[in-house]
């Protein structure tokens, strides 16, 4: 029998006190709105088969709900497991939005379990290109960005080495390397995998840091950036290159002080993995900007 693990992160869900505002951010960013349903607005990046961000009305901006794909013939073992977790499955009333399986971890952060098939990510080799003999290669390249798929997410979490231990033992989720003190990188499913998918940040209370979505290259990246300066969006970090994971970055924040990001170009990892704690700076470019990692970037602006 397969060993009971989560596929890969299927979305999440926000509460935002102006849909509106945030349905321009995110088309700006390159998402496209999907099916709007009693209120909660889907968004979708260019590959994927159903709406991976929800955005639903609420007072403040707040994160709702996390959700992971799974193998559908795993949600009947899935709620076993949780059952002798202690964990009992639910149906709230918004279990509507998403298809599967409800539940709570145990500092009431809202998981839904969704049967998804799973999509190998991109190959961490670069692509081949032709040589660029009697070309004009900045006359070809794409510059209006429309990113591939929903990648991965982190949130702030009270207890985090409880977090991950739960997340660990109820969802499979695998750490595969930890920023001591600060971050616990997971990924999910078997095989070869992105470096992760989803990741705790130690914190005060739970929280939405940010949410990642895949393009194709230090282009795709330089052309979001611009992107969102260009429709008002001009806070934002990068373009740079992550230590832990090694890929290729640049954070626009969004309206409410969480943060979005492009990347491309992220390590992979397979069952040989082992997982490191490391000291290092989070990143190795661009220059060090310490307001970055010990303030801005890690500001909870969510109320508890």
């Amino acid at each position: 029998m397969n060993v009971l693990r989560v596929q890969c992160l299927a979305g999440f869900g926000l509460e935002v006190p102006d849909v509106e505002v945030a349905r321009a951010f995110y088309g700006s960013f390159g998402l496209a709105a999907a099916d709007e349903t009693a209120g909660v607005l889907g968004l979708s990046s260019r590959r994927a088969v159903s709406a991976e961000i929800l955005l639903l009305p609420g007072r403040h901006k707040r994160l709702h709900h996390l959700s992971f794909g799974v193998h559908a013939a795993d949600l009947p073992r899935f709620e076993e497991h949780l059952r002798g977790l202690g964990v009992a499955p639910s149906s709230p009333t918004f279990s509507r939005i998403r298809a599967g399986l409800w539940f709570e971890d145990p500092w009431g952060t809202w998981v839904n379990l969704t049967p998804a098939a799973y999509r190998p990510p991109p190959s961490a080799e670069p692509p081949t290109m032709e040589p660029r003999i009697d070309r004009h290669l900045w006359r070809e390249l794409e510059q209006q960005v429309r990113p591939n798929r929903l990648g991965h997410m982190l949130i702030f979490t009270p207890d985090w080495q409880k977090a991950e231990r739960f997340y660990s033992d109820a969802l499979g989720l695998r750490t595969t390397d930890r920023a001591v003190g600060k971050v616990a990188f997971m990924a999910a499913g078997s095989g070869v995998r992105d470096h992760h998918c989803f990741g705790l940040i130690h914190g005060s209370h739970r929280g939405f840091q940010h949410a990642s979505f895949h393009v194709d290259g230090i282009d795709q990246i330089g052309f979001g950036a611009l992107q969102m300066k260009h429709a008002g969006f001009s806070e934002g970090f990068g373009p740079g290159r992550h230590a832990i994971a090694s890929n290729l970055f640049y954070y626009a924040r969004d309206p409410w002080g969480s943060w979005i990001e492009y990347y491309a170009d992220m390590d992979k990892v397979s069952e040989d993995w082992k997982a490191q704690d490391w000291n290092d700076l989070p990143y190795v470019w661009p220059e060090w900007a310490p307001e970055f990692w010990s303030r801005e970037m890690n500001a909870n602006l969510e109320p508890r």
